[in-house]
């Protein structure tokens, strides 16, 4: 493997496979599956997790508070990560649990230390919560996680093989990129992370690898990141 320490950025869509909405658990036991068959290469493994399957502030009406539409989404990540968290001890695993606050009996503090010593452990995170403020996204959650365990990478999991000038599923004459830096990634308004998160992750120099999130993907990819977009300085 390329990487000893990665976090995975996965979006909360992916949690309800065919459905529009909600938690499909086949759908969180094949991204278990994918989880684990990474993990058994020795690669420690923490993830940060989206719930736009539950929540999505975007969607709010004019007149609804930001704050606590962010608050909502915040929370609503909790459900998908006990959801992940529990599929991966099923399948034999040990994961663990922590989210930006703490719910006793369901979820412990996020400690950074504590989960630098888990991940040595060879423990795998789950990391819900967000950044447990409003006006920041998952995917400044996912950064700011990646850098507080040292990760050597950041793996963005989206359902398309990269980063395209456009959409790809509307323009047939999308260019896809193998490699950008930040500053392009900011300047071209790439919509793939939010542009705190692009700018955070630029700042610390922290490699974001954006790919397709399919079955085998997260061995082909790192073990060939030609398959999917990198990101860096």
């Amino acid at each position: 493997m390329l990487y000893k320490r990665i976090l995975l950025k996965i979006s909360g869509s992916f949690f309800s496979g065919q459905n529009d909405q909600g938690i499909d658990c086949h759908a969180v036991d094949e991204i278990a599956r994918e989880v684990i068959s990474l993990h058994q290469q020795t690669v420690e493994i923490a993830i940060v997790n989206g719930a736009g399957n539950i929540f999505r502030g975007r969607n709010r009406p004019a007149n609804f508070d930001q704050v606590a539409a962010d608050k909502i989404g915040y929370v609503s990540t909790l459900p998908n990560a006990m959801a992940l968290a529990e599929s991966l001890n099923r399948q034999g695993t040990d994961a663990r649990l922590m989210c930006s606050f703490e719910i006793p009996s369901i979820a412990r503090h996020f400690d950074v230390f504590k989960a630098r010593q888990l991940l040595s452990q060879k423990k795998i995170l789950v990391l819900a919560g967000g950044t447990g403020h409003p006006f920041f996204s998952t995917d400044t959650a996912a950064v700011l996680r990646a850098l507080e365990i040292k990760a050597d990478i950041l793996l963005k999991a989206t359902d398309v093989d990269g980063v395209y000038s456009a959409d790809p599923r509307v323009d047939d004459k999308a260019v896809k990129y193998d490699n950008l830096t930040y500053q392009e990634a900011l300047n071209r308004h790439l919509d793939i992370m939010d542009q705190p998160a692009f700018a955070l992750a630029r700042d610390n120099e922290l490699k974001i690898l954006v790919f397709k999130f399919e079955p085998g993907a997260l061995l082909k990819i790192l073990k060939n990141p030609n398959k999917g977009t990198l990101i860096s300085n």
